[in-house]
């Protein structure tokens, strides 16, 4: 079997779409073009990043929001007591 290239995985990934960046300077920047995949320079596949916060409500129940909507549409329930959390973000 044939070993694959060292950045078939990237290639293949920015071919389905994904975002590819390389690090310069210690900042991860864009790659918006087909990767040149040059030794010496790193490359990463762009993580997703996610972003919540957690609800705590009168009947001891949880809850996370999404997005700034469903944070206000919980803040305006009668059983809304407080946020847990402030936003995180995550990249996985």
């Amino acid at each position: 079997m044939k070993t694959p290239h060292k950045y078939a995985a990237l290639i293949h990934a920015w071919a389905d779409g994904k975002i590819v960046q390389y690090k310069i300077n210690g900042q991860w920047i864009n790659v918006d073009w087909a990767p040149d995949c040059h030794n010496g320079i790193e490359y990463r596949i762009k993580p997703e990043v996610i972003r919540y916060r957690v609800a705590y409500f009168s009947d001891k129940e949880t809850c996370t929001a999404d997005t700034e909507e469903d944070a206000k549409r919980f803040e305006n329930t009668k059983i809304f007591k407080k946020w847990i959390t402030d936003w995180i973000e995550v990249e996985l």
